[in-house]
């Protein structure tokens, strides 16, 4: 598979952006014609009869749509992306899978306008560091193209190989590639270790999916390793979550991802419109099941905004017993009564 062809990002067109990034940039817009209106969902319908990973469920989007259609329901959207945000909303609406997603593109290169975003993002490496007391810290925001998102990630984790715990924050990562994201899960255990099933329904097959022995970087085993999620942790950075779990290898703090497993392909319905389709959907080989709807549940719930302060924490009180050095002892215990004081951040939901 390539990057292009299966991809896990919620409503998945273009790159996923987080807050520290700077936002999303301005939407594109222009206008619409009713020809224009119903060629797109005539396209939209026959993509999805023909590569949707439900096709009972794209039998009713079908029928929805263009009862839409027919009852002038879109006739007073002259927007090109206020029609394609109404497609969006009425399959969700629907079928309830946030990987269904029209966009529409002013100048017909989305794909072209991805890549350049995705470079912008450092290919979704956006920080890593060490902490004090030697826990390694690594944010990112989106699992990016395999190739130049595997060079760095490789040289991400030689910065933190030498950490005695690993802090990976996933509250601003909205998806990602396929393809990297077994990379990622890579470096945290053993190499052959059986990471995921993906069916597609097009061809009715099911890959089966490994941890790589050939890496970039230095694996970063047995030492514990913490995992952030939020609300905004969607499908590719869900999957790495909730595989780090079900493989007992990380601890998830946070509060439920969102809940959108499906992968899917671009389909291009016109020159202005695009469509993600989901085409297929994952297995997880320990709980046969995946975190459609219900999303990763942590196993320390705590608001989105102090999962950082409980993950530092918890990495602490496992090291604090084992420092040698009664002076840094102390130090970590100051921290640890620093960090026990910090009152709960927003919402934590249930």
């Amino acid at each position: 598979m390539t990057s292009l062809s299966h991809v896990l990002i919620a409503c998945g067109l273009g790159v996923a952006y987080s807050a520290h990034a700077g936002g999303p940039p301005p939407p594109e817009d222009g206008p619409v014609t009713a020809a224009e209106r119903k060629a797109a969902v005539d396209a939209l319908a026959t993509a999805l009869d023909a590569n949707y990973v439900f096709p009972e469920r794209a039998k009713a989007i079908d029928k929805m749509l263009h009862e839409h259609l027919r009852r002038g329901d879109y006739a007073k959207l002259a927007s090109g992306a206020a029609f394609a945000q109404k497609l969006t909303e009425d399959m969700v609406a629907l079928v309830h899978d946030l990987h269904l997603a029209v966009g529409y593109f002013e100048h017909p290169d989305p794909v072209h306008q991805e890549a350049t975003d995705e470079l912008y993002l450092n290919h979704g490496i956006f920080e890593v560091r060490r902490m004090r007391f030697n826990i390694g810290y690594l944010n990112i925001n989106v699992f990016g193209a395999l190739a130049p998102t595997a060079e760095k990630l490789g040289a991400a984790m030689r910065l933190v190989h030498d950490t005695q715990s690993l802090i990976i924050d996933l509250r601003d990562c909205h998806g990602g590639d396929t393809d990297t994201v077994p990379v990622a899960a890579s470096y945290l255990l053993p190499a052959n270790t059986h990471l995921l099933d993906m069916y597609t329904r097009s061809t009715n097959t099911t890959e089966r999916i490994y941890a790589k022995a050939n890496l970039a970087g230095p694996h970063y085993p047995d030492k514990p390793v913490f995992i952030l999620i939020g609300g905004d942790t969607a499908s590719g950075c869900e999957s790495f979550a909730y595989m780090m779990q079900t493989q007992k290898r990380a601890t998830v703090i946070g509060e439920h991802s969102a809940g959108a497993a499906h992968f899917g392909d671009p389909h291009k319905l016109s020159d202005h419109f695009m469509a993600f389709v989901p085409v297929g959907r994952p297995i997880d080989p320990i709980t046969h099941g995946d975190w459609e709807g219900t999303g990763v549940i942590p196993d320390v719930p705590a608001p989105q905004a102090t999962a950082l302060d409980v993950a530092e924490r918890k990495a602490l009180q496992l090291l604090e017993p084992k420092e040698p050095s009664p002076h840094r002892r102390e130090s970590i215990q100051k921290r640890i009564s620093e960090l026990e004081a910090v009152p709960p951040t927003g919402s934590c939901r249930k």
